[in-house]
Formats: C-alpha cells, sequence, structure tokens
C-alpha cells in the first residue's frame, strides 16, 4: 500500500509520527522501520512528558505503547480524546498482550488499531501507512466542509444584501424619480433641490454598495488580482478623506490628523488598501453625530505600520464587536443620519489586511466611539517582498 508522499492538506510537510514509549529499545525498533518510510518522526518516553508537548507540535499518528509506568497507554489515550486538538488523531496501541479483553479496552479509549511486539516491520508499515491515508482523508473532508458552510454563509450575505440594502436604495431612488417625473410642477425649487440630493446620495450609496460587492465577488471567487507595491500612506488617507470631503463637511465633524514628520512607505496592493481606507473612514463619518470628531493617525515601528480611524460616534455593544469581521453574521445597522449599511465592507478590510500580511482589530464603548485599528508592513529594500508576500 502506497502512501501518498505528503499530506493532501499541506504538500510541503512530511506525515509526522509520535512514538511514545519508555523503552528506549522501542523506540529504536520502530525508528529503524519508520525512517526511510518518508515520515517525520518524534518521541517521548511516558505519557506525561508526550502530554505536556504534544500541543506544540500536533502529530497526524500516535504509536502508544500500553505499558508503561505511572501513566498507562489506556490513560494516555483516555487523556488525548478528552481535549479537541488531540481528538481525531489515530492512536494504535503496541502492546504484548494478546487478550481480547485488553484489544477491546484499547478500541473502547478510542484506539484505531493495535501492533503486537516483538514488532514485524511489513505489517506495522501498513497499518501506520493505511491510518495515515486515513487521516489525510478525514481531514481533506472536513476542510472541505469548511469551506462549504463559508460559501453557504457568502451565499446567505449576498441575498441578504440584494434582497434588503440594495431594494432599500432603490426604492429612494424610484420614489424621488417618479415623483419629479410625474409632479415636477407641485414642487417649489428648494423641494426638488431636497428631492434630487436625496436621488444623489441612493445613487453614490448604490455605486459604494455595488464597488464592496464586485470586490467581495473577486475576492471570494479567486479573480481579485493582488499586486502590491511601495506606496506612500499619508497621500493615500488624505485622498480618502478628500473624497467624503461633502459628506464631512455636512455633519460638521472635525477631522485630526496624526501623521508622523516622515512619510511612511508601505508594501501593500494599491487599491485593496484603498479599499480598506475608504469603508473605514466612511463607517467612521456614517457612525459619528452632528459636530462630532474623527481621528486618523499613523505609528510606525521599525517593521510594521499602524494606522488608526477612531470616532465619538454612537460605538458598538460589547456582544456585537466579534459578529463585525464574520461572513456568516448579520451584523448592520443606520448610521446617525440614517444612512444605510450592509457590513460587507468590514469583511472586505478583514480579507484585504490580512492579504497584505497584516491584521486589524476594533475597540469600542456604546455610546463613547468606535476605534479601527490595522497593521502592515512597512517597505524595507533589503527584503525580497515577492517572496515574502505571497
Amino acid at each position: 500500500m502506497a502512501l501518498q508522499k505528503h499530506s493532501p492538506l499541506n504538500p510541503d510537510r512530511r506525515s509526522k509520527v509520535l512514538i511514545i514509549d519508555d523503552t528506549p529499545d522501542n523506540i529504536q525498533v520502530l525508528a529503524g522501520i519508520l525512517s526511510e518510510k518518508d515520515v517525520s518522526l518524534s518521541y517521548a518516553s511516558s505519557g506525561q512528558k508526550a502530554l505536556a508537548a504534544i500541543h506544540e507540535n500536533l502529530p497526524d499518528l500516535i504509536l502508544l505503547d500500553i505499558t508503561m509506568p505511572g501513566m498507562d497507554g489506556f490513560q494516555v489515550c483516555k487523556e488525548l480524546k478528552s481535549h479537541p486538538q488531540t481528538l481525531d488523531i489515530p492512536v494504535i496501541f503496541l502492546t504484548a498482550r494478546v487478550e481480547e479483553e485488553d484489544v477491546l479496552k484499547g478500541f473502547r479509549m478510542g484506539a484505531v488499531d493495535y501492533v503486537t511486539k516483538p514488532f514485524n516491520a511489513q505489517e506495522l508499515v501498513s497499518r501506520v501507512y493505511t491510518h495515515l491515508e486515513l487521516k489525510h482523508s478525514k481531514d481533506l473532508i472536513r476542510e472541505q466542509n469548511k469551506k462549504l458552510e463559508e460559501l453557504n454563509a457568502t451565499k446567505d450575505k449576498l441575498f441578504s444584501i440584494i434582497s434588503h440594502d440594495l431594494k432599500n436604495v432603490f426604492n429612494n431612488i424610484m420614489f424621488g424619480s417618479d415623483s419629479l417625473a410625474k409632479d415636477i410642477e407641485l414642487f417649489q425649487g428648494a423641494q426638488i433641490k431636497d428631492i434630487a440630493a436625496m436621488i444623489n446620495d441612493s445613487v453614490k450609496r448604490a455605486f459604494a454598495l455595488f464597488d464592496n460587492l464586485l470586490e467581495w465577488a473577486r475576492s471570494q471567487s479567486g479573480l481579485l488580482r493582488f499586486e502590491p507595491e511601495p506606496l506612500y500612506l499619508e497621500p493615500l488617507l488624505d485622498e480618502t478623506l478628500l473624497l467624503f470631503s461633502q459628506q464631512i463637511s455636512k455633519k460638521n465633524i472635525h477631522i485630526e490628523k496624526q501623521f508622523p514628520p516622515d512619510q511612511t512607505l508601505i508594501y501593500v496592493d494599491f487599491q485593496m488598501i484603498g479599499t480598506v481606507l475608504r469603508n473605514l473612514i466612511s463607517n467612521a463619518i456614517k457612525y459619528t453625530s452632528d459636530n462630532g470628531w474623527i481621528r486618523v493617525a499613523i505609528r510606525n515601528s521599525e517593521s510594521w505600520c499602524h494606522v488608526e480611524v477612531a470616532d465619538n460616534g454612537i460605538g458598538i455593544e460589547k456582544e456585537d464587536l466579534d459578529r463585525l469581521f464574520r461572513v456568516d453574521s448579520q451584523f448592520s445597522r443606520p448610521g446617525t443620519a440614517n444612512e444605510t449599511g450592509t457590513g460587507i465592507g468590514l469583511i472586505l478590510c478583514k480579507e484585504f489586511i490580512e492579504k497584505n500580511k497584516g491584521a486589524i482589530s476594533v475597540a469600542s464603548t456604546k455610546g463613547e466611539g468606535s476605534t479601527f485599528s490595522f497593521y502592515i508592513p512597512i517597505y524595507d529594500e533589503n527584503i525580497d517582498l515577492n517572496e515574502s508576500i505571497d
């Protein structure tokens, strides 16, 4: 039976086998049999030592001696099967016992097989390979099921946006345009201006929503190109603030910029970082009341650029914070001027920041405001970034 050379879930590494046995001679024999069989071996001389270290380097399969001082193999197996991280790791018992009750006890504890001593090399290799292949197949199925769940959540999110948010935006456009088309002579000049402004605002919201949807769709389908390049961050932030100058002025929001004296050269994808900045600043405006403030800050370390977009707006409930970046969660609420939102923008922000080797987080207090922070790499001309960012 031929074992696949590399795990289907991680083709860059060999399958890892942990041997737990208190007898050095047994370990040596097992290592001699398996060392040339394209597996990576590790060893522990007791159950206690194995359990203490196993979470740092999870194996794909465990060969476990039953008869050991202190903690025997049955106890070790029971402990392994009680933790989610180690529950699905197949355990093969090593035993000189051939009594049926011992074998059945091992299976009841969660073992998948057993090998008797003295070891038959061909039998041992065959059993190890069989259970490694089964483990890899189960892992692959589990990973595929996870992806299917994510795809279903993506579909549900998309349908929610189409059925609710887009419908509301187009209802506003249709109502305003129908009113002007049918009864324009009944309206005063100021009323016409208000209706036109409402239509204009709805069109802008629809465009922003479509823009996010298209970027999200390309990201989910793998069609979004990733082209990182060195860029100065401060001009990008200034351009984004200028883009929203009308909304900022309308709410009389004070903008505070805290930029370092020298411009910050980052290494990111231009389109992705632009989407992130637009969404974070747009949200800050949306959820800040009239005469409020927004602070945009850049703080740099040797290797990282830390960006903060903070406001003194309405804030977010503590229990809602974990839902902001999740595609399987429906979280959207109107802004302080009844602006609409979908929650998809923050999901894009998380995907794009992580694609650029960064991280994003949020801190917020209900009624006091929110601070969205993200880290991205500072450009280093001495690093081959084409290799470090994939």
